[in-house]
Parts: C-alpha cells; sequence; structure tokens
C-alpha cells in the first residue's frame, strides 16, 4: 500500500511541474531600451504590443501571455507625445489630475492607458 502511495504521490507532483512549466512558458516579458527595439522585436512584429505607444517611448517592460490577449505595458515617454493614443484611443474621465486615461481597442480586447504628467505610461489589459 506504501508502494502505491508513493507512486500516486510521485505522479502527482509530476503532473503539477508539468502544468507549472507549461503555464510558464505562457508568460513573456521583455525589456527595450528604445522605442526602436520595441518596434523591431517579436513581440510588436506578431501584434501582441499595441501600435499606438508613444513613438518616444524608452525604458519599456513589457509582460504579456501568449495564449491570451492580455498585455502589461510600462513606460517613460516625452512629455506630449500623445499623438497616436489620441488617434487610436478614447480618452476617459479619472479622479487623478496629474494622469490622463484613455480606453483603446487591442486585438479582441479593451486595455487602459494611463500616461503621467511626470513621463510614464501604462497600458494594461482590463
Amino acid at each position: 500500500m506504501k508502494i502505491v502511495l508513493v507512486v500516486v504521490l510521485s505522479l502527482m507532483a509530476l503532473l503539477a511541474s508539468v502544468a507549472l512549466y507549461l503555464d510558464s512558458t505562457e508568460r513573456q516579458e521583455s525589456h527595450f531600451k528604445t522605442y526602436q527595439e520595441l518596434r523591431d522585436s517579436e513581440p510588436m512584429v506578431k501584434g501582441w504590443m499595441p501600435s499606438f505607444i508613444p513613438g518616444s517611448a524608452y525604458d519599456i517592460y513589457e509582460k504579456h501571455r501568449v495564449d491570451e490577449g492580455r498585455v502589461n505595458v510600462k513606460f517613460r515617454f516625452v512629455r506630449g507625445d500623445t499623438a497616436q493614443i489620441e488617434a487610436s484611443c478614447t480618452r476617459q474621465i479619472g479622479d487623478d489630475p496629474s494622469a490622463t486615461l484613455y480606453k483603446c481597442g487591442h486585438r479582441n480586447d479593451m486595455v487602459s492607458v494611463r500616461l503621467s504628467e511626470d513621463g510614464k505610461g501604462e497600458i494594461f489589459s482590463e
């Protein structure tokens, strides 16, 4: 009976390890120093990243899941470089006067964009 229990527990541990491994391969994270690096990257070419990220963006960190349309991008940008976002998105009313909020379509999902007066931006799936 002990042998059967050890085998069952070992199989359960193996299956849990495989599931965790497969889940981790679906999550991708990247860092790009410049918008040009991002533009030439796999996440942008494959459409995982929104195309309305400001061209002045730098120090870009992105996370996405390959199996879902969810994305999270944090970046710095030159204040005032909002033309791409304003052309593609709808401005929202927020309660933080130091940030401008937008809702945008990305793939088959809606994302929120938050641009702070201090030049920090974030794009995230809802």
